[in-house]
Order: C-alpha cells, then structure tokens, then sequence
C-alpha cells in the first residue's frame, strides 16, 4: 500500500503537501480549531472539515493497516502461497475490500462445505470442475465413507464445496453488491404491531434503493427493530444465479449440476450474505449522512444570536407543579427565584399569578420575559400577554426552546453551579440564561440532548457524541470565550483544554481574581506551553492592559501587529478599519521590513481590524397570533408567523407558538426544487408558513411556504 499521506490526499481530494503538513502538526499536539485559525499558511489554508476528514481518515487507514497484519499473519499460518492474492491485499485501502479477498480463507464455523471437506471430498470437487469425461458417480464411489455412505451424497458434498468457493469469490459479491445497490428495489410493509399508525408512509410501500433518502432509511430500520414494519428486497435473482453460473468453467456434461450449483450459492450462501451487507451499509450511510446534518443544525442552534445587556425573567411554565420563575441581571447573574402556584385554574388565580408576576417585574427591572417551549407554554404566555397589556408595561416576552433545561438542571455542572435551588429553579435559570446567550448555556448540556436532528436514537451513540462534540469545539472557538466568566463547560471546548485543565483554571480565578494577561494562563496549574499556545488565541480578556489580549490575535503575532500600528501611528483604541486602505504596494514594503510573507500580514491585519466583534447577530422576536392557544385554532389556509425550531433533510419544523411544531416538507418549501433545506432557512428564523392540513388524532400540522410573504 503506498504511503498514508498520498492515500489521504487522493481519497480527500486534498494537496499532498497541505495533508503531509497537517499530519506533522498533529502529531506535534496542535488540535484543529488552532491549526484551522493559526496555521493557514503552512496548510494552504484546510479548514475544521477538511482536518477532521484528515484525522478521520488517517483513523481509517490506521486501522486497515492493523487488521492487514492479523489477515497475512493467519494466511501464512495457513501456508497460503498465492503471491496475486498477497499483492492485492497490499494494495488495497479498503476494509470492505480486505474482508472480501480474506473471505475465502477466513476459518469458518462448521458449514457444509468445511463438513464435506473434512471428509476429504476436495478432490473430489476438483474432479467436478475439471472432468470432461462424465464419470463422476463412477469417481464419487472412492470417496464413500461413514457421514457420506452414498456417491450421490458425495456429489453432493463436492456441489456444496464449489457452492462455498464461488459465494466467497471477490468477482462474484463484488458484481452483485453493486448491482443490488444500483438496481435493487426494497418493499416494506406495516405489520399489527402498528396500531398508532406511526408507519401508513410505509405501507405496501416500494423504492429502488439507490433512490432512497437516508430518512427513508432510518425510517424503515426503526420500523423493523419495533417490528412494526416488514422489509424484503426485490431483486433480479436470474441475472445473478447467471452470473455466478458463467464464471464456472462451461460443461456440456454437468451443465445442469453446475446451474444447480450457482443457484445454490446464490439463494443460501451470497443472497442472506449480501442482503446483510447491503442493509448495513444503507444504514451507515444514512446515520452519516443524518449526523452531518445534525451538526449543521446544532452549529445554527449554538450560534442563536445573544440578547445583550437585558434583564431576563426565565419562565418555565407548568399546570400541576405550578410555573418556575428565575430572575438573571445582564452577566447572567440569578437576583431572585420564586414559584407561581396554580396560575391557571381559574380567573382568580390568573388574577393572583399576574400580580405576583408583577412584583417580580418591577422590583427587578426585568427587560424580557422567557419563555419555555413546554407544557402550559401557550396558557403563560397568554397570560403574561395579559399582564403586560394591562399594567402597560415595557417589559417584552419570547418563546425559547427549553430543549435539555430538565437534563441540565440535574447534571453535576448544575448541581455544582446552584446547589442551593432544586432542579425546577435550575430549569428556569438555564431558559432565562440561554436566551441572552445560547452557546454559553447550551455547552452545559450534552449537545445530543438539545432536541435536534432526525432519528438520533437509531443512531451510533458514540459517533454521534463525538461529531456534535466537534461542532460545539467548532463554534465555541470560532466566538471565542471571556476568560474571565467564562464557566468551566465553556473553557472545556477551547482549542486544547481538556476538563481538568478547565477545572483548574475556575479554581485559579477563584483564588487570584480575575486574569490580566494572557500570560498569566501559564501560572495556571496542568496548563503546560503547547496548551497555552493551543487556547490563548480563542481567549479574551477586556480588562487586560494589553488590548491585543481581548482580540482573536494569538501573542506569537504581537510583537509584529505593534511594529504595523507604530508605524502608521495607530494605537489599539484607535479605529483600525483604516488599515483596509493599505496598498499592495504599502504591504509588499511592510512584508520585507518584517521579515513576514503577504498571507500572514493580511492575516494580522484582519485581526486587527475585527478584534472583540462577535460573529453572531442580534436577535428577532417572534410576533405569535393572539388566536392561536392550541392545535385546534389552527386555521387551514391561514397565515401564520412561526419559528424554525429543527431542520432535518426532509423539511423545518416550525414553531407557532403552540405546543406541537408543524412541518414544513421539503417539497413546500419554494416552488423550485429543494435538494438542501439549509438553503431556504436556519434555525431561529422567523417565518411565514400557510397551514395546508391538521390532524387532530396524530396530531400533525403540515405547513407551506411556497407564496406566501
């Protein structure tokens, strides 16, 4: 096999060098959001996707490399000499491959083939490949013993033997795997297991399996494991049995035996072998392709634009615990807590809960009110829509997703956070807090359990974790983090800190105050040089003397951005947008005066240019029709404004402010063809959407938004 980098780089469609160049950075301990940020020039500029698509593969290659040495290792047990069948095993880069040329040999429970075998029938299958003569039952005597004790039997036991042989054959599942998936057609059906009806869509349903979707895929897998759904494959069973009959020498005189041979390969050995196969690897495919856009949608979900310094009062609505409330100042810092009992049962308590509510309000000068997405959430918001009306206040509301609250609020980082609340408290505390900032809030929820992505249950738990962990990374060091109030969930997913590392620097800002410098990260204990080089580029500190330490600037560039504002007579505090108006001319001088090529000079320059900017924008607020309580009052025909709370690769989902989301299918969302919903929409956007249809009994709303503006 030639060498890993030139695999890697093929394969990922990726220059050579920028892949050789990657590898050696890695293996220096440099993670990827630093290499991604800091080291564009030295990698041609590969991003988080491509490194990770680079680490993955090296993963891969690694582990072909490893089973490579167990198959040749038991080959030359076996004595096997084929040099064709070494060289090919070599040369190949992949699993699927290395398991097909090891098939042959791979030692076998007892089939028939091995039980004919071990009964010395080999040569006697030989003999029935080779023999032009016709006398194979006269030869089939020799071999009579105890467990074949006629030459019909024996026969047999050769035909089983070739059967094996031409089943385990590269040429012949190779042929056939690839036609099932280009040809094959799957039929599914419901079975009485399926009395909610979850599957109709399945029902008598039929679809080539190169045209499924992978939510059709996964669809079906659950329905099967539930054994709600039946599935089969339809396939051209002549045009494989014929396949595999032409590879056998051609006979006139066991023409008949051989066909019989071939469709007995077929249908017991290569047919269940390969239906396998063929489901296992739609299955995987699907859960790759589901979990990359679970990782699109929870990058838009922790990229929800902050709202900024306001008072948020976090309302968790609830009927029999009564409704949670927790009051946060403009850090996120909790000013009070309290319960409203029973707000709902009739006009006296809604009486009693607003005025309660009131107080809270006024006494500590709450700008917005959030909102939990739950139960009860249309009633309270009814009700505080009623409240605020009629005291004339300022005050705003909005409805927040309270995806993960009730996990958060039980979690250690909770725990350890509040000790002092119960988890209800903490639920409310986490709505409220993740309305001024969601990616602070929602790092402290495993990000599995932000209520995004389609089929995550059907899903590899630990391939899934990983890939949203790398997102989290992704976003929280492309925003970059205060050191200074920065939580530990937070630091954890900085370039290069790992959860103790995390720990210790709270528990240092504990003990010393607040940091101020970068430097000082290096007095931090466990924190050694290559993390520090690793984090402090993602790390801000605005009450740093050196203003450079609350930009996305790494220290390693310092000492050349002060030569560039010193020489234009600019300070960090001046506006240094000015530096767009540089000439190439200007930057060919600056880039020989410092010893620095043009990419890292613009580089520092757009540093410089946008140094504490969050990329996030600010946030919408959903206007919600006063109509509108509960899935009854929807209006078919009707226009209603909502918000995409979920996107998956068949369509939005849509909050209307009710309790149940609707779902705008992929086919309603323009009227030109959608391939990419991610194209029309991203989550937290505000909407309009015409209702199409309403079913009460499944509780289903399907939703438009072809026209409607």
């Amino acid at each position: 096999m030639e060498n890993i980098e030139n695999i890697i780089a093929n394969e990922c469609s990726l220059d050579l060098k920028s892949v050789i160049v990657a590898l050696e950075l890695f293996s220096e301990g440099s993670t990827v959001p630093f290499i991604a940020r800091y080291r564009k020039e030295k990698t041609g500029g590969l991003n988080e996707e491509q490194l990770r698509e680079i680490l993955e593969k090296k993963e891969y290659l690694d582990t072909l490399l490893s089973r490579k040495k167990t198959v040749l290792a038991t080959l030359e047990k076996l004595g096997i000499k084929d040099e064709s069948l070494y060289l090919a095993i070599d040369k190949t880069t992949s699993l699927v491959e290395l398991e097909d040329l090891y098939r042959p040999y791979k030692p076998k429970k007892m089939t028939r083939a091995k039980k004919a075998i071990d009964a010395g029938l080999q040569p006697l299958a030989d003999y029935l490949l080779t023999d032009e003569t016709g006398t194979i039952d006269e030869e089939a005597k020799k071999y009579i013993n105890e467990k074949y004790p006629t030459s019909e039997s024996c026969i047999q036991g050769a035909m089983d033997i070739i059967a094996e042989s031409l089943s385990d054959a590269i040429k012949v599942r190779t042929f056939i795997r690839n036609d099932i998936l280009k040809h094959g057609i799957i039929k599914t059906d419901t079975t009485e297991k399926d009395v909610e009806k979850i599957y109709d869509n399945y029902k008598d349903y039929q679809r080539k399996l190169s045209l499924l979707k992978p939510y059709n895929i996964l669809a079906i897998e659950r329905g099967c494991k539930e054994e709600k759904l039946e599935r089969t494959l339809l396939l051209n069973d002549d045009l494989y049995i014929n396949f595999i009959y032409r590879s056998l020498k051609e006979s006139k005189v066991y023409d008949d035996i051989y066909f019989n041979i071939a469709k007995d390969a077929y249908k017991r050995l290569v047919l269940p072998s390969l239906t396998n196969e063929v489901f296992s690897y739609l299955f995987e495919e699907a859960s790759n392709s589901s979990i990359k856009e679970f990782k699109i949608t929870l990058k838009e979900i922790l990229l929800t634009p902050p709202l900024r310094n306001k008072r948020v009062l976090g309302f968790d609505p609830g009927f029999m615990h009564g409704c949670k409330i927790a009051i946060v100042d403009e850090k996120g810092d909790v000013l009070k807590v309290g319960i409203i009992n029973n707000p709902f049962m009739n006009e006296n308590s809604k009486r009693k809960a607003k005025e309660e509510l009131l107080k809270y309000i006024k006494s500590e000068k709450v700008d917005v009110i959030a909102i939990g997405n739950g139960t009860a959430s249309r009633e309270s918001e009814h009700l505080i829509k009623e409240m605020i009306k009629e005291y004339n206040l300022t005050t705003k509301e909005l409805i927040v997703s309270e995806s993960g609250a009730s996990i958060y609020s039980v979690t250690k980082i909770a725990k350890e956070e509040f000790p002092e609340y119960e988890p209800n408290i903490r639920s409310a505390i986490s709505i409220a807090r993740r309305l001024q900032d969601s990616l602070a809030e929602l790092v402290k929820i495993p990000p599995e359990s932000i209520g995004v992505g389609q089929y995550q249950h059907d899903i590899d738990e630990k391939k899934l974790k990983n890939a949203l962990k790398d997102t989290v990374v992704d976003v929280v060091n492309y925003v970059g983090v205060n050191l200074n109030s920065a939580s530990e969930a937070l630091l954890s997913y900085i370039s290069g800190i790992n959860n103790k590392v995390a720990h210790s620097i709270v528990e240092y800002r504990k003990k010393n105050g607040i940091f101020h410098s970068r430097d000082e990260l290096l007095n931090v204990p466990y924190l050694g040089e290559k993390c520090f080089e690793n984090c402090t580029g993602f790390l801000r500190i605005p009450e740093s003397e050196e203003l450079l330490d609350n930009t996305s600037l790494h220290p390693e560039n310092y000492l050349i951005a002060h030569k560039i504002l010193n020489k234009y007579s600019l300070d960090e505090k001046d506006d240094l947008s000015k530096l767009k108006e540089l000439s190439e001319n200007d930057k060919e001088i600056l880039c020989s005066q410092l010893n620095i090529s043009l990419f890292s000079l613009n580089e520092i320059i757009n540093e410089l240019i946008k140094p504490t900017r969050d990329p996030r924008e600010e946030m919408q607020m959903m206007q919600v029709s006063e109509e509108l309580n509960d899935i009854k009052d929807l209006k078919v025909g009707a226009v209603y404004e909502g918000t995409i709370r979920n996107i998956t690769q068949f369509g939005f989902f849509v909050d209307l402010g009710i309790e149940i989301n609707g779902l705008v299918y992929i086919k309603d969302i323009s009227s030109t063809r959608v391939t990419d919903p991610h194209d029309y929409g991203k989550i937290g956007d505000i909407i309009k959407v015409k209702v199409i249809s309403v079913d009460l009994e499944r509780k289903r709303i399907s939703l438009s938004m072809k026209g409607v503006k």
